[in-house]
């Protein structure tokens, strides 16, 4: 007869996903000398669908949180950028010693997250975080000690308790019913996305590229260059409010259609598996990030930008600061909410700032004559074409 009783575990800090964000947080715990327990349903390396784009914050960040140089060496460093619309094409990348020298400082790389991801696990590992495999079902509420987790495991069921718990989850994470008070509805709307990978792809290798063709809008297209002739392309827009075709329609005309931005780029291009979407909890949005033994990080806390829908950067910056916060709080006290509040004003300071400001840059460029003034504009302008890539390349 087989017995089906729980175990019960202790633990001093449970991460909730192995991703960017849970990444940076064990790390941060990690190295301030705390048992952190990393926690996730997938097996590492594991596919992630997502444009790939590792911008230079977020490759900052990688590198502050002690990513492998070798992980990273098969990934070219991006020298610019291409932006097509209906009105032009404009090539955003240094034309000058001095405009390379100022890109220089902006290192991009596009790397596969099954690549990067798994990296970043590693990097955790290393710093001392145990990693897990298991479902997390429930995180109870606050006990006065700490909270309790609930997870499935190839070993059997497990109720763990943990003094703190960091739920790095991605989209849709609300375990704990703390997280799952929005407190105000509205905000911006969601996204959706799908990307492909290819193989001879006739395209820069060293620069991305985004079409902001009037079809596509008010979302965008994009290829991004990988090794050897392969490139992650894609399509993505928002789910309400402006989307008039279907995705997977959206996505078959980019890739198909020889009227398309992308048909040069893909006319001898040969597809690597299916095309797989994911959903985009565009930030900001209003959500409790902190709680009694609780914080939350990452796309689970709708830290994803507006404007391309990424949120590495995000991700890590985020996860790095929780851990750092509830580092500093235990062992001497309680991690109640109300000593946590320095992670919640560091995303308050920090991330929602420039979040705003791509919300306002993606609504303006949603209207197709403000994008072909900017064609126009900034064109001739030299200048404005390393400026532009920079920003570019800060986004991812």
């Amino acid at each position: 007869m087989t017995d089906h009783r729980t175990q019960r575990e202790e633990a001093e800090i449970i991460v909730i996903g192995a991703g960017p964000a849970g990444s940076a947080a064990a790390i941060a715990l990690a190295r301030a000398g705390r048992r952190v327990l990393l926690l996730d349903r997938a097996a590492f390396p594991r596919d992630k669908p997502c444009g790939d784009l590792i911008g230079a914050r977020a490759m900052s960040w990688a590198r502050k949180l002690g990513i492998a140089e070798d992980d990273l060496a098969p990934y070219g460093r991006l020298r610019g950028a291409l932006v097509a619309a209906d009105h032009g094409e404009l090539d955003l990348s240094p034309r000058t010693g001095v405009g390379r020298a100022v890109l220089a400082r902006s290192d991009a790389r596009v790397i596969p997250r099954a690549v990067f991801d798994a990296a970043m696990v590693r990097a955790a590992e290393r710093a001392g975080a145990e990693l897990r495999r298991a479902n997390v079902r429930r995180v109870s509420d606050w006990d006065g000690t700490g909270r309790e987790v609930a997870v499935a495991a190839p070993g059997g069921d497990t109720t763990l308790h943990a003094r703190a718990v960091v739920i790095a989850g991605g989209y849709g994470c609300r375990l704990a019913s703390d997280a799952k008070d929005e407190r105000h509805h509205g905000g911006p709307p969601r996204g959706i996305a799908m990307r492909g990978y290819f193989t001879g792809v006739d395209a820069p290798v060293d620069r991305i590229a985004f079409c902001l063709n009037a079809w596509v809008l008010p979302g965008y297209g994009w290829v991004f260059p990988l090794p050897d002739g392969g490139a992650n392309v894609g399509v993505g827009t928002l789910t309400e409010g402006g989307a008039d075709e279907h995705l997977r329609s959206l996505y078959e005309r980019f890739v198909s259609d020889p009227a398309s931005p992308a048909a040069a780029w893909l006319r001898n291009a040969t597809p690597v598996g299916r095309p797989r979407s994911w959903p985009l909890d565009l930030g900001p949005r209003p959500r409790r990030l902190i709680a009694d033994g609780l914080l939350v990080a990452g796309e689970a806390g709708s830290l994803v930008g507006p404007l391309t829908g990424a949120g590495i950067a995000f991700a890590l910056e985020s996860g790095a600061r929780a851990g750092e916060v509830l580092a500093n709080v235990l062992p001497s006290d309680d991690p109640v909410a109300d000593r946590l509040t320095p992670y919640a004003r560091f995303v308050s300071r920090r991330c929602l700032p420039w979040l705003r400001g791509e919300g306002v840059a993606q609504r303006w460029l949603g209207d197709p004559n403000h994008l072909q003034g900017l064609v126009r504009t900034v064109r001739p302008l030299p200048p404005t074409g390393v400026l532009g890539a920079r920003l570019l390349l800060h986004l991812g």
